[in-house]
């Protein structure tokens, strides 16, 4: 018996090394750098968002097919080297406190997860018109509230056909007292 349990830590770190663990710490032949995957995503624009109502009546889309409970909606502007224009937008959310906190009530200190239904159009100065769709969540802390969603988009301007064909990437932030979001949307860069 005394022998078995001796012998048991050679067994283990044998198995271990013939089983692949000394594999998994030894860098491949072509990592994903850093830089590499800066390269994947370009900005496609920054948009700075304000809500304006409460009212389902002037949400820009119809509710069917969204996910969770209206939000609002609001308006704002898109600014980036491949599209800008003035956008409208409402939301719809799951588990979301944000209604509460416009409410003035108290909001239990942690994290509040919540999943986002961002849906709006951008209306650019040269008249094309580009609809997004967004699916993500919302992360709340007390110090902050972070968002990370997918959009797609449509249009039916031939100029911007190309956003179609991509997934757009946003990450943001909302500050709840001033009602106003700032997004960072983000798509695959053009291929060589």
């Amino acid at each position: 018996m005394r022998m078995t349990l001796l012998a048991l830590p050679l067994v283990i770190t044998a198995c271990a090394q013939t089983g692949g663990e000394d594999r998994m710490n030894t860098p491949s032949k072509n990592p994903v750098t850093t830089a590499a995957v800066d390269k994947r995503l370009v900005p496609l624009f920054r948009a700075i968002l304000q809500y304006r109502s409460q009212a389902q009546q002037d949400a820009v889309v119809l509710p069917e097919a969204r996910e969770g409970e209206y939000i609002g909606s609001g308006d704002g502007t898109a600014t980036g080297d491949r599209l800008r224009g003035t956008v409208r937008w409402s939301l719809w959310a799951g588990d979301c406190v944000y209604p509460l906190v416009r409410q003035g009530q108290n909001i239990p200190d942690g994290l509040h997860l919540c999943t986002m239904n961002p849906v709006g159009f951008i209306e650019t100065s040269d008249g094309a018109r580009i609809r997004f769709d967004g699916r993500g969540y919302g992360l709340r802390s007390p110090e902050s509230y972070r968002t990370s969603l997918t959009m797609v988009f449509g249009t039916e301007d031939a100029r911007n056909a190309w956003l179609i064909k991509v997934l757009g990437v946003m990450e943001g932030e909302l500050d709840e007292k001033a009602g106003r979001a700032t997004w960072e949307v983000y798509v695959p860069a053009p291929e060589s």
